[in-house]
């Protein structure tokens, strides 16, 4: 059974109390034993229950993971430890001013005068010396609290027995460097900044003078602390780089009489490194600043407190050497550390106990910032919230910055002079004559409360900053009108003041000096406008007058215009079609001069006819033969019957002169799939051979089928072949009771098709992927003539009957189009009788009857084709007119493209896969390969080609003789 907890004495005292509140919160918690909490906090029971004895006050680390363990509030017992270790310190009760005689110089960094007690960095000090003896430029890098200004300040310079001139570089580097040598050569700082800008050379003169004029053999070093202000303060990038040459020349120049030693934090390397003089300048000139070795640690931690007459208690060094070593940026903290163990010493002894009570390491800085800041009143703790925020830049990719500010900045209020006053002597601030910063920027990451603060508007900061270095070259400019904010600029900055920006009185001041000058703009421009549109009302009043006599006269000039230019462009599109027989471009170029004349739905297709007929190309097949095109117009396969073989001709680059020939074996019937990729040969020995043709030029034999076929046919993706004995084009005249052999050959797999018979059914077309048409004859009870038949086929194996149409003409013949452009899923075209053609939907749901789409189309067709989505119809008849219909509104075509005379009719039609672009194979006196682009731009693209030759500049003279002459190409 576990021990029951020693009783506390209630004394009122802030360690038992503390230790009361601790078991208070145990209790809460449902009073877990002392094991459960050991296991939840990761501490020993043991340690854990003395947290609660009274006894003493346990370190931060214990009490808050008790806390955790018990589901308490970290933040607030973490300021509740603070408080108590304060309280309990055995120097409790001093002042936050009592430093005077501290051996440690907490957080600003170590001067000149600190020198006697700056320990720990004799090995790199003296190696920076060394360096800055043998090169004339050298950077110090290191990570922000690394200690590199104490040690450009406190261990090199007060070693150099030449001239030195040690600044920061603020907002404008070049008017710090001729403050600071003004003073030492005793001229006005305005002579010595004309020098400076004057000439990149201007500091290396500068210096020559100074040293012959002192009579000197020696030399000047210039260090240039915080380097990193360059970037973060200065945002004139010309006067950055001039500074940088200034810097770079003076120590680099022949004859040079000064070395340059500038201290940079290490995240700002790549911002150096963007300059290319800088970056070359720093490739062998370079200290790094690292972490102090342990030896370096004890000297920097006992060395000091020796010279002051004390001691450092040995578990003191142990805890600190282990808290500090392999840790960057943290010697500011450890400083600060020491200097409030130092206050909170026992006589002359600095002790563990001390530390703890100040807060251990990461907590001294937090709890001299808290027990600052929780002196102030609301007022004072919104003046010093402000203040911290004027005191640091937001990082761009790179860590917060502190910035050192001009005192004037702060105005006249003497409760800002209090409240800064506070801050400096508790050593949170660093004062000189005539600025202001933070003592290091370690209290930025140290302290939480100025880290919310900045987290919360980095922006709105940003903004605040920018105000106030406006605001100074205001008044530096004395109120020049022209350093007025305006624009979006004054945008931003208002509505950050606005929304709860806090502007001291000369910001306030120069922001309503800049809205003041704003809404003056903006008077004299609305008054501007008003007189801009009387004037203009005006104008155009009397633009109205003048206008209203011309209307008449030059309406009645434009209307004959526009008859003379119709007339003008029908009468040369109706010549242009037998022109294109013999001058082929420039009819092409006469019917683009009639389309930009009078764009009309007739010159447009007269262009179209004309460009296609330009790029028409010999077609030689032979008299025995029959073309098949491709649903994509790209290869024709020419059937020879006599000589049982197949030409296959790719029409690529459309000049079937050259292009490939390939004989396959078979040529009874041909049939190829839409995206050419695929063929089918029926052959004379009673076989059907399957040919991979997507290398035209390189045919290659897939399987030979067993049958006895008289025509093939290959479905539009080439997964299905239909095999019959009997020829089908033009279809036979057979009865019902035909024995004609059909197979159907399900080619998922080209190299080992199957085969079903399917008997007694003449093959028509396939009407989609999945659908097949055939065709009965005769007479039934309620039906005479011929019939089409649509049979889902796509499960090969077992095909099913879903329709039959209304056809009357056996002669005719069927083709269909899967439509992915209505909710149609295909559509065909039969021979209805009469010479007309019907359309209609071939897969509808199962019925005994296909509903037609649209009216008849009426004439001898001579060969039809479907876009790819099945949205457009091309048929051409066999006067040589191809007629293109859209499928929903087949009365109105969408283009009528004629051919020339005698040019042949027309035996196969096909889209190319995009839709804007019909290939044509056409018959007779002149067989043909045509190419019509349905876009009128090429097909204006098209006759343009040919150029301007001396005919189409006759012709132009003929048909358009009131016209002047205007290349239609131009």
């Amino acid at each position: 059974m576990p021990r029951a907890e020693r009783p506390l004495e209630l004394d009122g005292s802030p360690l038992v109390n503390f230790a009361f509140d601790l078991r208070t919160l145990r209790g809460k918690a449902g009073s877990p034993s002392y094991r459960e909490l050991a296991r939840r906090a990761h501490y020993s029971s043991t340690t854990l229950s003395d947290a609660a004895g009274g006894r003493r006050l346990p370190s931060l680390e214990v009490a808050l993971a008790y806390v955790r363990a018990c589901g308490g509030d970290v933040d607030e017992w973490t300021r509740r430890w603070h408080a108590v270790a304060a309280e309990t310190a055995p120097t409790a009760g001093r002042s936050v001013e009592d430093h005077e005689g501290a051996p440690y110089v907490g957080l600003r960094a170590y001067g000149g005068g600190d020198a006697g007690r700056f320990f720990g960095r004799e090995r790199l000090a003296d190696d920076l010396l060394q360096r800055i003896g043998i090169q004339r430029f050298v950077a110090v890098f290191g990570p922000s609290g690394s200690g590199k200004s104490s040690l450009i300040r406190a261990g090199l310079v007060p070693r150099l027995t030449s001239t030195v001139l040690a600044f920061t570089p603020g907002a404008h580097p070049i008017e710090e460097c001729a403050i600071h040598f003004a003073a030492a050569a005793n001229r006005t700082t305005g002579a010595v900044y004309h020098d400076l800008t004057g000439d990149p050379r201007g500091l290396h003169r500068l210096v020559r003078q100074f040293l012959t004029a002192e009579r000197s053999d020696g030399e000047i070093v210039i260090v240039v602390d915080q380097f990193e202000e360059l970037f973060t303060l200065c945002h004139d990038e010309r006067e950055r780089s001039r500074f940088i040459a200034m810097l770079l020349t003076a120590a680099a120049a022949d004859g040079s009489r000064c070395r340059v030693v500038i201290g940079v934090r290490a995240d700002f390397y790549p911002r150096c490194a963007l300059n290319p003089e800088l970056a070359e300048a720093l490739q062998d000139a370079q200290v790094t600043v690292g972490p102090m070795t342990p030896d370096e640690l004890r000297r920097a931690i006992t060395q000091p407190a020796i010279q002051a007459g004390c001691t450092v208690e040995s578990a003191l060094l142990t805890t600190l050497v282990a808290h500090t070593h392999g840790r960057a940026g943290v010697l500011p903290m450890l400083s600060h550390a020491l200097l409030e163990t130092w206050r909170r010493r026992r006589g002359h002894a600095l002790t563990l106990a001390g530390f703890r009570a100040s807060g251990e390491f990461d907590g001294a800085l937090v709890n001299t910032a808290e027990s600052v800041f929780g002196t102030f009143d609301e007022r004072r703790q919104e003046i010093a919230r402000d203040l911290f925020l004027r005191l640091t830049v937001p990082g761009e990719g790179t860590e917060d910055t502190k910035r050192k500010i001009a005192v004037e900045e702060l105005g006249d209020d003497p409760v800002v002079a209090e409240v800064v006053d506070q801050l400096t002597q508790a050593r949170l601030l660093v004062r000189s004559r005539d600025s202001l910063e933070l003592a290091h920027e370690a209290l930025i990451k140290a302290w939480p409360r100025l880290a919310a603060w900045l987290s919360r508007d980095r922006e709105g900061q940003r903004v605040h900053h920018e105000l106030t270095e406006s605001a100074a070259v205001w008044e530096r400019h004395d109120h020049d009108l022209d350093a007025l904010l305006r624009g979006t600029r004054l945008a931003v900055v208002r509505d950050w003041a606005d929304s709860g920006g806090c502007p001291n009185v000369k910001e306030r001041l120069f922001l309503d000096a800049s809205l003041a000058a704003y809404e003056r703009e903006q008077t004299a421009k609305r008054r501007q406008i008003r007189r801009q549109r009387r004037s203009i009302a005006v104008l155009i009043v009397m633009l109205l007058i003048a206008a209203s006599t011309t209307v008449y006269a030059t309406s009645s000039q434009l209307q004959a215009t526009r008859e003379r230019n119709v007339a003008l462009a029908l009468n040369a599109v109706n010549d242009a079609a037998e022109l294109s027989r013999s001058v082929p471009g420039v009819a092409a170029q006469l019917s683009l001069a009639a389309y930009r004349l009078h764009p009309s739905p007739v010159t447009r297709d007269t262009l179209i006819s004309t460009a296609g007929a330009a790029r028409r190309f010999p077609f030689h097949p032979g008299d025995d033969s029959s073309p098949v095109l491709a649903g994509d117009g790209r290869i024709v396969l020419v059937g020879r019957g006599g000589q049982d073989r197949t030409e296959l001709w790719s029409l690529a680059e459309m000049n079937v002169t050259k292009a490939p020939r390939t004989t396959l074996l078979g040529g009874r019937s041909a049939s190829v799939s839409a995206d050419s990729g695929t063929a089918a040969t029926a052959a004379a020995d009673g076989t059907v051979r399957l040919w991979d043709i997507r290398e035209p030029a390189k045919p290659r034999e897939l399987a030979t089928l067993p049958a006895a076929p008289g025509s093939v046919a290959l479905s539009p993706n080439g997964r299905i072949l239909v095999a019959s004995s009997a020829d089908r084009t033009p279809p036979a005249s057979v009865t019902s009771d035909s024995s004609e052999k059909v197979t159907l050959w399900d080619l998922a797999d080209s190299r080992r098709p199957r085969g079903v018979e399917f008997r007694g059914l003449p093959i028509r077309a396939f009407a989609g992927n999945e659908v097949l048409v055939t065709s009965t004859a005769g007479e039934t009870a309620t039906h005479r003539g011929e019939r089409e038949q649509i049979w889902d086929v796509s499960s090969p194996g077992s095909p099913t009957l879903t329709g039959e149409s209304d056809s009357q003409d056996s002669q005719g013949y069927i083709i269909g189009k899967e439509s992915h452009f209505s909710s149609y899923e295909s559509v065909g075209v039969s021979k209805k009788g009469g010479g007309t053609y019907l359309v209609w939907d071939v897969k509808p749901p199962r019925s005994s009857r296909l509903p037609a789409l649209m009216d008849t189309v009426d004439g001898t067709l001579t060969a039809v084709a479907f876009s790819a989505n099945g949205a457009f119809l091309a048929t051409a008849d066999a006067v040589g007119q191809v007629t293109i219909r859209n499928t929903w509104t087949p009365r109105e075509p969408v283009h009528i493209i004629n051919l020339p005379g005698r040019a042949g009719d027309l035996r196969a039609l096909a889209f190319e896969p995009n839709g804007r672009v019909l290939v044509g194979i056409s018959f007779g006196e002149n067989p043909s390969v045509w190419r019509w682009s349905l876009d009128t731009e090429s097909a204006a693209h098209t006759a343009c080609e040919y150029g301007t030759s001396r005919k189409i500049i006759e012709e132009w003279a003929r048909y358009f003789p009131d016209v002047a002459y205007r290349s239609p190409c131009g």
